[in-house]
């Protein structure tokens, strides 16, 4: 059964479950409370004629970043900022917004095969870049994350030489991760022991369950592991402040990229963009901005 969350109806606001089947099996569609009246103050207009036309806008993600987008424990169902950010997003277009859960490395593919609209919430680097646009809106960053105490004495970056490290399939982790292998390999020390994870809360679980020393994590989502267990987990070296996560869009669908862009930007005028953040203790996050294709990386 796949599940996929329908966010930001126009419409009253209720909760409503809608079943359908299909020859792929059963889709549970969720609707949730929108966050106010759509207006002629808040209300973009731009958006491709073809996702108009359908009412809603599918987007994939693989929902392993705590509180950013993430699944509470026996669901699929995505929750959290980014998808309150799209609910807001998608109303002001006047779609709806569905989000599916697939694998991290199979998010870019799917976009770039038509089986999605856009990726939910991606790193925008460069590489990505070559067949994707992005609409940055968050700041984006990554962090070493160890058991309380620090037993492997890891204290950054330059110490992973042989020690252990749980990254994310098809996320930057693997190319920054590489970067550092090569030094290790350049100054004749051991390699890093680097095991690929589905997604963030597998790669934690590595962790916890002592198969890795260490867990590359997303800034947001470490901060919030070691707020919610301080007894278990701590950060370790700098904050690593990297690319931006953005909504990644197929090249040629420049009115889609537009249209979100213009929808983030008047979130970001009015308000509503930071009241969202603060809702989840986020505020270090906020961009001023909403750019397309803004990163450095």
């Amino acid at each position: 059964m796949r599940f996929t969350r329908a966010i930001g109806a126009v419409g009253a606001a209720t909760v409503a479950v809608l079943a359908a089947t299909s020859l792929a099996g059963c889709q549970a569609v969720i609707t949730t409370p929108e966050p106010g009246k759509t207006t002629a103050a808040t209300t973009v207009a731009g958006l491709p004629t073809a996702i108009a036309s359908k009412g809603y806008i599918v987007l994939a993600d693989s929902g392993s970043v705590k509180p950013l987008k993430y699944t509470e424990s026996g669901s699929d169902v995505i929750i959290g900022l980014v998808p309150d950010l799209a609910a807001e997003y998608a109303r002001r277009l006047g779609v709806t917004a569905k989000i599916e859960r697939v694998a991290g490395d199979s998010v870019v593919p799917g976009v770039l095969a038509g089986r999605f609209d856009a990726g939910l919430a991606l790193g925008d680097f460069a590489q990505r870049r070559e067949t994707l646009d992005f609409v940055d809106i968050l700041a984006g960053g990554q962090v070493l994350l160890v058991k309380k105490g620090n037993p492997a004495g890891v204290s950054g970056m330059d110490d992973l030489c042989g020690h252990s490290i749980a990254i994310v399939k098809g996320s930057n982790q693997q190319t920054v991760i590489d970067e550092y292998q090569a030094k290790c390999v350049t100054a004749g020390k051991p390699a890093i022991d680097v095991q690929a994870y589905a997604d963030g809360p597998t790669s934690i679980l590595a962790l916890s369950s002592g198969r890795v020393e260490v867990a590359y994590d997303d800034i947001a989502d470490a901060n919030y592991l070691v707020k919610e267990n301080p007894g278990l987990y701590q950060v370790t070296g700098d904050y690593q402040w990297l690319a931006p996560y953005g909504v990644g869009i197929p090249k040629a669908d420049e009115d889609l990229t537009k249209a979100i862009q213009k929808a983030m930007q008047s979130m970001v005028d009015d308000g509503t963009y930071q009241k969202i953040l603060a809702k989840y203790g986020q505020e270090s996050i906020a961009l001023k901005k909403i750019e397309i294709n803004g990163s450095k990386f």
